[in-house]
């Protein structure tokens, strides 16, 4: 609905000042503006069509993107928790290989240490034996009476 206001400019630009003209036709300022406007308003149409249908195919591929990614997620995902399966018998076969080396390097070293203290036992049991002996011997002369 026009104003007051809009019924008023109309009447406005009649004519310029000066002598006197024959009658002028009220202008219409919005109407010319509107008439001006309108190819460019019309070849927008157009163009604003063109981005939404562009929105709207790229939402399209981005939700294709996203559920492409989604899958491939799935497929990466399962595939470690293969892959974790085998790398965890893969290191618990080396843990166990590990235990069993040291394992054999223990009685190795318990081997050695036995033998090195039979050696020592061996070599010093004659001259134990003797002192035992001896030690013997002198108790028992204590105890004999002297004939």
């Amino acid at each position: 609905m026009a104003t007051l206001r809009d019924f008023v400019r109309r009447f406005r630009p009649a004519g310029a000042p000066g002598a006197a003209a024959p009658a002028g036709v009220p202008a219409d300022r919005d109407a010319e503006l509107a008439a001006e406007l309108a190819p460019v308003f019309e070849a927008l149409r157009g163009a604003q069509r063109e981005a939404a249908e562009l929105v709207g195919e790229s939402g399209r591929e981005a939700e294709q993107r996203r559920a492409a990614a989604a899958r491939n997620a799935d497929v990466v995902l399962a595939a470690a928790r293969r892959d974790a399966e085998t790398e965890r018998a893969t290191a618990a076969a080396a843990a166990a290989e590990a235990s069993a080396r040291e394992r054999v390097e223990l009685l190795d070293a318990a081997r050695r240490d036995a033998d090195e203290i039979a050696s020592r036992a061996a070599e010093r049991l004659p001259m134990l034996t003797d002192r035992l002996v001896a030690t013997i011997r002198a108790a028992r002369s204590d105890r004999e009476p002297a004939r």
